[in-house]
């Protein structure tokens, strides 16, 4: 099976183009889900989570994202010791969903898939690419994540240029229509 990772920075499209893959029948991976899912589920985690960031990391069992997020982001050594915690345990969950899959390819959705060094885990990497402006009109309007805010998500990650650099395929995605048709033709290389 071919493991393709797929990545972009926050608001690039990510979502929409995971959403278009599994409409073809191609199983999917969402690394960002498996991490939510594990710091809920996963004691040890929760309780290393909550040694870092404190008790309200979690509010009556369930993930606080919005306190998460407004810390890690402000404090990088914060942020790379939850990654370090929570990264390593999706990749676990990774390895055995990739057992139950029988699909001429795979993809694995994340952000974050060059700044975890992951990128030997995958055949070939897309990268969606989409101005800074659409990032931020999307976010603002989607989440009600204000200029800062996106700001601070942004500069923890790699820039998208990076990123596309470093990918097997580099997509820009200015309109749904043009997204759809450079995934469908990397969908027909695969199948």
């Amino acid at each position: 099976m071919i493991k393709i990772g797929l990545t972009g920075v926050i608001g690039s499209g990510k979502t929409t183009a995971i959403k278009y893959f599994s409409s073809l029948g191609v199983p999917v991976f969402i690394a960002d889900e498996s991490a939510k899912k594990l710091m809920t589920e996963d004691e040890i985690l929760k309780s290393e989570i909550i040694k870092i960031i404190g008790d309200k990391a979690f509010v009556k069992n369930k993930l606080n994202t919005k306190y998460i997020s407004d810390i890690i982001f402000k404090d990088e050594k914060i942020l790379t010791s939850i990654n370090n915690l929570v990264h390593p345990k999706v990749r676990e969950e990774y390895a055995k969903w990739l057992k139950k899959q029988d699909f001429n390819y795979c993809v694995y959705e994340a952000a974050l898939i060059f700044e975890n060094k992951s990128e030997s885990d995958f055949d070939k990497i897309i990268c969606i690419r989409t101005p800074i402006d659409e990032i931020h009109r999307r976010l603002e309007s989607r989440i009600n994540y204000s200029k800062y805010k996106v700001d601070l998500i942004l500069n923890s990650q790699i820039d998208q240029d990076v990123k596309c650099s470093k990918s097997d395929y580099c997509i820009k995605n200015s309109t749904f229509k043009e997204l759809e048709k450079k995934l469908l033709e990397i969908h027909s290389t695969y199948v």
